[in-house]
């Protein structure tokens, strides 16, 4: 949901809107029935936010957890919380509506915004607000809550329909998001997904684009950059072998590389990131294996 995220301007409620507060504390929300107290304060909470918002006010933003049963979907949480698609969705890092899995735990605040990976200053000068608006979110590093902004129609379409294919014949061993480093064995956050997979597979084209970069790059070793429209990037890491060169058109599919384990690696796998005008985004594959 990483990256900053496109906004457009029309979209954005009070751009020079200041003073908020977040309450650090987490409360849990045990389930999702009308009548269940936290989800009553919540929705009324909620409500009331938006027309502070839109008000220019100084809301105090909560934080709730809620753990997803096998019953729930991204559509029963929303309206329960009443909360909209582009909070839940970026605060919580889902690659698509689908990205649901039963005991996970999911983060929300009790008013609408979208979730922002990068620096705090870089991030409040983007989006003309003052950094105290810039809000941490429990948990992260680097990563903030903006009140009073949406998604595009491009990053809903991303969400909603999915974009990329596989570009390796694998098993995904380390997912997007905050792990254990395998060397420094600090938490850290990874950039992108790790697929494993034999020295020399093939690696393909996860969408149509022009070859921006094929080289060494440090950490990642032999990789490949391409460019996609609407200010996506993929990149691919770990390579054997580079069989692109830069400027490259490609198609969905085809092959730009074979694996390895080249750079700061702990054995054979591909490194695979997807990147939205230069921010991490959870890589969000099309059904359609390889």
């Amino acid at each position: 949901m990483r990256v900053f995220y496109s906004i457009s301007l029309l979209w954005i409620f009070a751009a020079a809107f200041s003073g908020l507060t977040s309450t650090q504390g987490t409360i849990y929300i045990r389930n999702l029935a009308h009548t269940d107290p936290e989800i009553k304060k919540m929705r009324a909470e909620v409500t009331d936010n938006l027309r502070a918002v839109a008000d220019g006010s100084r809301p105090e933003i909560k934080w709730r957890r809620y753990r997803l049963t096998g019953k729930d979907t991204f559509f029963k949480v929303m309206a329960r919380t009443v909360l909209d698609h582009d909070t839940i969705s970026s605060v919580n890092r889902l690659a698509s509506l689908w990205d649901l899995n039963a005991g996970a735990e999911w983060l929300l605040p009790n008013v609408r915004g979208i979730a922002v990976y990068g620096d705090r200053a870089k991030v409040a000068k983007k989006f003309n607000r003052d950094a105290s608006e810039i809000l941490p979110i429990p948990g992260h590093e680097n990563f903030y809550f903006v009140t009073g902004l949406h998604f595009d129609e491009t990053e809903k379409e991303y969400f909603n329909l999915k974009t990329f294919i596989h570009p390796v014949e694998g098993r995904i061993t380390s997912g997007f998001g905050v792990r254990k480093d395998p060397f420094t064995e600090k938490h850290k956050f990874h950039k992108g997904i790790d697929i494993a997979c034999s020295i020399g597979t093939r690696v393909v084209a996860s969408a149509e684009g022009t070859v921006v970069f094929a080289g060494t790059k440090k950490g990642y070793g032999k990789t490949v950059i391409l460019e996609h429209r609407n200010g996506y990037r993929t990149l691919y890491g770990h390579l054997s072998k580079i069989q692109v060169k830069n400027g490259d058109k490609v198609k969905q599919g085809a092959r730009i590389a074979l694996s390895g384990m080249t750079g700061r690696s702990t054995g054979p796998h591909l490194h695979f990131e997807v990147r939205r005008r230069g921010q991490p985004e959870r890589p969000n594959f099309h059904l359609a294996r390889l």
